[in-house]
């Protein structure tokens, strides 16, 4: 018998999980300084999260005002930022066959 653990989970909008392991979402302060995008060493954790299976990755705070950071490492994704790194970052965390979705913060 097959753990329910590790079967499909289709969500009401229609998108369907491989599996129902989240990684929930954490507050990294891994962000490239200047510039609060994501870079290797934000790259490297979501590609071993990745690879461990999980069928949804919730990143952590992506902060959409700059000068509202919740820490010192914080990513920042506002009006005019470079996509590429978040396209990347999106790339290594869904090569696992999950779900990579952004936890999108603003203190106010």
């Amino acid at each position: 018998m097959t753990s329910l653990l590790f079967e499909p989970l289709t969500l009401p909008n229609g998108t369907v999980l491989p599996n129902r392991i989240c990684k929930a979402a954490m507050e990294e302060n891994l962000a490239v300084q200047p510039g609060q995008l994501p870079g290797e060493k934000l790259f490297s954790l979501y590609q071993q999260w990745a690879d461990g299976g999980a069928g949804l990755i919730l990143s952590g705070n992506v902060m959409v005002d700059p000068s509202a950071l919740t820490g010192p490492g914080g990513v920042v994704l506002q009006n005019g930022t470079d996509l590429a790194p978040f396209k990347h970052w999106a790339k290594l965390a869904k090569s696992g066959g999950g779900q990579f979705w952004l936890q999108i913060s603003h203190p106010g």
